[in-house]
């Protein structure tokens, strides 16, 4: 009984282990708050950093309204920025739930959830609430100011306001350091009086179109240009050929002497004074001679 207890506390020791390892404390967590981007509710972007001496692997404990149920996304970010996702268990306790995320490779990551939005008519109104429970170096956050909202108000105050892709307008505010014990909020508010989501908006204008690189515009008009520079170089062809090419030869008789130009059929000449007569003549108009190519004299 005694060895098969022990071997079954072996069993649980690495687990109850993980489950010890104490939650680290924030470096910086900045809070992106996007109303009405995707959905007609509140997207909320969790951005955390943990101070370079972390030891990993890590975990971070991040909490979030119960009633959201699970994240939209967690993931760990590399050092170009990238994200991927991260393993996370959740943990509901009453109004808010526990998201404990494992960092092995990172000591920085992302946590996205949807959070209802207020509407009353066109006046639109979001707050959002931290519940403390940790220790944060530097609180930060960002407002999106959705594509067709006007008489954006934010609290507390932001310190600088900034445009982004596709020229929306953001709020951004840093805020400083944050005890444990300490529950803090961001309110806002806006004007919309349309359903319009920032994606519908923008729509209209499409994603950002890829950069063309003088390579590949050479690429797709090469056909044409081969095209051009194959008909350019027969018409060259052919022009030079006719500049060029000798002058035809006159025509030959087998022997090799040349063909005189032939005479008028009617033509015939005297061979005593070389006047000109008919082919009906018999004798030279001029001088009277006989001439050869009669029926009565021929050659």
């Amino acid at each position: 009984m005694i060895v098969a207890a022990g071997l079954c506390w072996l069993t649980l020791w690495p687990s109850q282990v993980q489950a010890q390892v104490a939650a680290a404390d924030l470096q910086r967590l900045e809070i992106a708050l996007w109303p009405e981007y995707d959905r007609a509710e509140t997207l909320v972007i969790y951005r955390f950093q943990l101070s370079a001496d972390t030891a990993l692997p890590a975990v971070v404990e991040l909490p979030i309204p119960a009633s959201v149920g699970e994240p939209n996304a967690v993931a760990w970010q590399d050092a170009n920025q990238s994200l991927f996702d991260a393993a996370y268990t959740l943990e509901a306790a009453g109004e808010w739930a526990t998201v404990r995320i494992e960092l092995e490779q990172s000591r920085s990551g992302q946590l996205e959830y949807y959070a209802d939005l207020n509407i009353v008519a066109d006046l639109r109104s979001f707050r959002f609430d931290w519940p403390g429970g940790i220790d944060i170096g530097t609180l930060a956050y960002e407002i999106q100011q959705p594509a067709t909202a006007k008489q954006l108000t934010v609290s507390p105050e932001p310190d600088r306001q900034g445009s982004g892709p596709f020229g929306l307008t953001y709020q951004f505010a840093e805020l400083g350091p944050q005890a444990a014990g300490v529950n803090w909020a961001i309110e806002l508010s806006y004007r919309k009086p349309d359903s319009i989501l920032t994606v519908e908006a923008l729509q209209p204008l499409g994603e950002p179109a890829p950069a063309t690189s003088p390579a590949s515009e050479s690429t797709a008009l090469l056909p044409w240009v081969l095209g051009g520079l194959g008909i350019a170089a027969v018409t060259g062809g052919i022009a030079y050929y006719l500049r060029s090419r000798p002058a035809p030869a006159a025509p030959r008789r087998r022997g090799g002497a040349s063909v005189e130009p032939a005479l008028e059929a009617s033509a015939i000449f005297c061979h005593q004074c070389g006047t000109k007569s008919q082919v009906t003549d018999k004798f030279c108009r001029n001088c009277g001679t006989r001439l050869r190519t009669s029926p009565d004299h021929p050659v």
